[in-house]
């Protein structure tokens, strides 16, 4: 019979490999401590680029925070300055007329402005318009031209495409019938007069290349400062230079689809505005108002305002004088009803050189 082997256990085998090569106990505890000081290493590192990276990440949503946190003010660069103007949204601005303008205006997105630079940024300062004058109003340019612009309406700037196709009459239009609406609300008689008047006249709408809309209104203007807060609130600037005059605000909710960037700070009358015209009877029981020129003067025989008839501008009735005739007449000329565009100054070399040295002289 098969003498039986010894058959050693892997303890064994250790045991007798730790005497064969005389090693020290304490080298086994040795290659351990390596063996977790290597993977510790290991798992320092990507634990580092995590934790840098949080960092990262939280500063950009802290940095993101305080910018969205700040209400159309400065926002300072290491170049730059700049600042965006405020934009009222129309779906909380309660108007006083049910017509579909408002309701479609109401269901478009108001388009914020583009951040201002430079001379500009005065278009961002809401404590300043109340002593501003064309400064703050936004800048807008149009077209004047035929038959393009023929009976322009302010329902054309809910569907612009482009600035390119915005005609200036539209913007006059809008501006004209809420200044109206506002009078009246306000206490006033407001009236058609002058250019207003005289494009219903002639076809019942806004004369294509006019520059501005005309407003009467009866006695001392009521509740000015109301009025001025009223308009701000729906997006228009009322100043005082001369006279009462509105232009659209940088706050209008149609300012980022009016807006152009092209043009500098509004100079004196280079964006469409309304003007305000105050008309008072006189001890004689006449008229007096200003800026007509007529036969007599300032002065319109009461037979011809009192009562109050009415027109039409694109299907919307205003009040206006009782005889529109005569006041166009008595303002226009006989012949007010054929249109005869303002035709620019001619600028010449000689003008330009004389302009220029008497610039140099003073």
């Amino acid at each position: 019979m098969e003498a039986s082997k010894h058959k050693s256990s892997p303890k064994d085998e250790v045991n007798i490999a730790v005497k064969d090569h005389d090693k020290p106990h304490h080298n086994g505890r040795s290659i351990v401590m390596r063996f977790m000081d290597f993977w510790t290493g290991v798992t320092v590192v990507p634990t580092f680029v995590v934790v840098l990276m949080g960092l990262v990440v939280f500063g950009l949503v802290i940095e993101t925070w305080t910018i969205n946190c700040i209400p159309q003010s400065t926002i300072l660069n290491e170049d730059d300055e700049v600042c965006t103007p405020r934009v009222w949204n129309a779906s909380q601005i309660e108007y006083h007329s049910g017509h579909r303008y408002y309701s479609a205006l109401k269901d478009i997105e108001s388009v914020p402005l583009p951040p201002m630079r430079g001379k500009r940024m005065d278009l961002c300062d809401e404590n300043a318009r109340r002593h501003a004058k064309y400064g703050f109003c936004l800048p807008i340019s149009g077209r004047k031209d035929s038959p393009f612009c023929t009976a322009a309406d302010r329902m054309d700037l809910l569907n612009l495409k482009s600035t390119d196709s915005l005609c200036y009459a539209s913007v006059l239009h809008m501006i004209m019938v809420e200044v109206y609406e506002e009078l009246q609300e306000t206490g006033n008689s407001p009236f058609l007069a002058f250019g207003s008047l005289l494009g219903a006249v002639r076809n019942g709408s806004m004369i294509p290349f006019t520059e501005d809309s005309d407003i009467g209104f009866v006695g001392k203007l009521q509740n000015v400062d109301i009025l001025r807060e009223a308009l701000w609130q729906k997006g228009y600037h009322m100043f005082f230079m001369d006279i009462w005059r509105v232009c659209v605000a940088p706050s209008h909710p149609l300012a980022g689809h009016l807006y152009d960037p092209r043009m500098n700070v509004a100079k004196n009358y280079a964006v469409p505005y309304l003007d305000l015209y105050m008309m008072r009877r006189q001890s004689d029981g006449n008229w007096d108002m200003q800026e007509f020129k007529g036969s007599n003067g300032r002065t319109i025989p009461d037979s011809k305002v009192k009562p109050f008839t009415q027109v039409t501008i694109n299907g919307i009735p205003f009040d206006t004088v009782q005889d529109p005739k005569f006041f166009l007449q008595e303002s226009y000329g006989p012949n007010y009803m054929t249109p005869k565009r303002r035709e620019p100054p001619v600028v010449t070399v000689k003008k330009l050189l004389q302009a220029k040295k008497q610039k140099k002289t003073t």
